[in-house]
């Protein structure tokens, strides 16, 4: 039995979150809406995008009169960083240097053929520089993992897409830019003449060991079959790798009763492991289904399974038992994490998600509805019976609501086009709108979360509202929680993606993505709206003081200079052109809020006007403009697409 999907938004309350008491703030306008949500995925995107997977009252204050260093880690064009989950891409090294890793491609060709694992890191006075190309030498790979090995070197574990397994990278010692890569390793060939393909992983080093979660990637187009083990279908494994003799000692193991009473289906990047001295624990969730940990003491030997939300609905029973339960029932929404304090207690974090019992859809189908539009993020520690709310999204004008729009928390549809009424739709897979909480504690018991939620009021031309980086913090080890304070505050660029170090000293170390569009190109992009171009978007850093997070001066303002202003930069919008290299032709989307006149002008380095040309008038909304590259020799252009009011010019390169 497979499980489906339909989508609607839940009429209920939203949660804001203060300094002293939650508030409840409902949502207006709120209304009950159903589209097909067979378009709910996870994405790796192995040849080209439509190749996918079917998976289930505090004051305002003001910011800082000096920013904190944003640093530029690297660039991508490939912009999905997750499905769901944050994982472990940053990590703080006792010495207080740092390293970074994401996934990246320096073009945007079609499948990406050159996306592996961008690299960065900092050492103690500098980070490097020109770090936009994959560290891999070989393969095509995504989703890395980094830690550090018991000799000082760093470890990479990427997915290698096309084939399935892993890839390792390894340096000689922190820091250093030349990596040995692996061919595949785990690529499962426990059945011959079966094509499985484990991918999405989540890994952690300590004692010698690194230890793994996976999940199968199944495609009837590409002749990889889908993998049932104990009755779940593409289930989540655990494989232990001894760094010492370059081998797995565990490999694709299914954890202890994990089955089909417990799960139906894996989902890809819904888990998270953290690992410290000989602990290791992991959780697995997924919009619908429990949350679930099972932790070791003893290196991966032996483990222990909580229950954590006790969710009424599990296993292959669960869609049928919803429908029959008649009511929306709380669950996570498939971005969780987890975390093991100083102390060697577990956390637990996850966005909120709510769901319905839907009508079977077909003979053998049985499906709910997903409620995208909850706000919080939820905590559990190790010993509590209850959950609480550790972060949500803030009311930033302070009229009592907690304001985002529908474009804000909706998909495409099955088709790939933006629903009707909406100019865009920029939720990120299943998730929730306020959603992927990245965890982190220091050695005096203070706990941080990092999450992505929506900034009330400020909306791109598409009426979606950008994201913004929140972190949320607690003094007493998870028992009370402060927040949220915002930590990047842009309002005009859409940051998203946040991971922060699973260690804090003085600083709280946190990295996210960041471009001028709400949503991905990978999942949000409508190629008859136009909605999300394939741009280059930038991986940051910073460093934000813990002091100033426990005095709470950050605070949740934004740079524009008031909540409702209407930003005049984005009556005129102009995409980067693609492809990009290019010969002969190459395309650029712009974007008219008013009717004008509009020309295009082409340039080399020097400045010297090549090409001009007067496009006449053009009515209100998205235009397609041709750049005309023949006779132009190889080498850098500048493209100038200009109004009666404004002009944007952007580089390309003619190859």
């Amino acid at each position: 039995m497979k499980k489906a999907l339909l989508l609607g938004f839940m009429s209920a309350s939203f949660l804001s979150f203060s300094q002293s008491k939650v508030k409840v703030f409902n949502v207006p306008n709120a209304q009950q809406v159903s589209v097909d949500a067979s378009y709910i995925k996870a994405i790796d995107n192995e040849h080209t995008p439509s190749e996918i997977v079917t998976r289930k009252a505090m004051v305002v204050k003001r910011k800082k009169a000096v920013n904190y260093d944003y640093i530029d880690l690297g660039s991508t064009y490939y912009d999905l960083q997750t499905n769901s989950s944050p994982g472990r891409r940053i990590l703080l090294h006792s010495d207080g240097t740092v390293s970074a890793v994401w996934t990246t491609s320096p073009d945007a060709g079609t499948g990406y053929p050159n996306r592996g694992s961008g690299y960065n890191h900092y050492d103690g006075s500098a980070w490097l520089t020109g770090r936009d190309n994959k560290i891999e030498s070989n393969g095509r790979t995504g989703w890395p993992s980094i830690m550090l090995l018991d000799d000082g070197s760093e470890m990479t574990i990427a997915h290698e897409s096309n084939t399935g397994g892993f890839v390792t990278s390894k340096n000689s010692a922190k820091g250093s830019t030349s990596f040995t890569s692996s061919n595949a390793v785990l690529d499962d060939l426990s059945e011959p003449n079966t094509n499985r393909v484990p991918i999405w992983n989540r890994s952690g080093a300590s004692n010698g060991k690194i230890h793994i979660i996976s999940n199968y990637w199944a495609s009837e187009t590409n002749g990889v079959p889908v993998v049932t083990r104990n009755g779940v279908v593409s289930p989540t494994t655990y494989s232990r790798w001894d760094v010492s003799s370059g081998t797995a000692d565990i490999t694709h193991s299914i954890l202890p009763g994990y089955d089909s009473t417990l799960f139906a289906g894996g989902g890809g990047d819904s888990y998270a492991i953290d690992v410290r001295d000989s602990i290791v624990a992991i959780l697995l969730g997924g919009l619908g289904d429990p949350l679930s940990l099972w932790k070791s003491t003893d290196n991966g030997e032996t483990w222990t399974y909580t229950d954590i939300d006790n969710l009424p609905y599990k296993g292959e029973r669960a869609p049928a038992q919803l429908l029959l339960s008649g009511d929306t029932v709380l669950t996570n929404d498939g971005s969780v994490d987890v975390m093991i304090d100083p102390t060697g207690k577990v956390h637990a974090f996850w966005g909120l998600g709510r769901v319905l019992g839907a009508e079977p859809d077909g003979e053998d189908t049985t499906g709910f509805r997903f409620f995208p539009g909850q706000s919080q993020i939820r905590h559990w520690k190790e010993g509590d019976a209850s959950t609480r709310i550790a972060g949500s999204g803030f009311d930033l004008d302070q009229n009592g609501q907690y304001n985002v729009t529908n474009e804000t928390f909706s998909g495409l549809d099955a088709n790939g086009n933006v629903p009707s009424n909406l100019l865009s739709a920029t939720r990120t897979g299943s998730t929730s709108i306020v959603t992927m909480p990245s965890a982190s504690a220091d050695e005096n018991g203070n706990l941080f979360v990092v999450y992505s939620a929506p900034v009330e009021n400020q909306l791109h031309f598409l009426n979606s509202n950008f994201r913004d980086i929140m972190v949320s913090y607690s003094t007493d080890g998870g028992e009370t929680w402060m927040g949220p304070q915002n930590l990047t505050q842009d309002g005009t660029q859409e940051c998203n993606f946040p991971c922060a170090a699973k260690i804090a000293n003085d600083y709280l170390h946190v990295m996210w993505q960041q471009d001028a569009t709400p949503g991905t190109f990978l999942q949000n992009h409508s190629a008859s709206a136009g909605s999300h171009p394939n741009e280059l978007n930038t991986m940051k850093y910073a460093a934000i003081p813990v002091a100033d997070i426990i005095n709470n001066v950050i605070g949740n303002d934004v740079r524009t200079a008031g909540v409702n202003d209407v930003k005049s930069a984005e009556v005129f919008v102009v995409s980067q052109n693609q492809p990009n290299p290019f010969n002969g032709t190459s395309e650029v989307l712009v974007y008219l809020r008013t009717g004008s006149q509009v020309s295009l002008t082409i340039t080399d380095i020097l400045g010297n006007v090549l090409n001009h040309g007067d496009l006449g008038v053009m009515s209100a909304g998205n235009h397609k403009l041709t750049i005309d590259g023949n006779g132009l020799s190889s080498g850098m252009y500048f493209y100038t697409i200009a109004t009666q009011d404004h002009q944007i010019t952007k580089r390309m390169q003619v190859k």
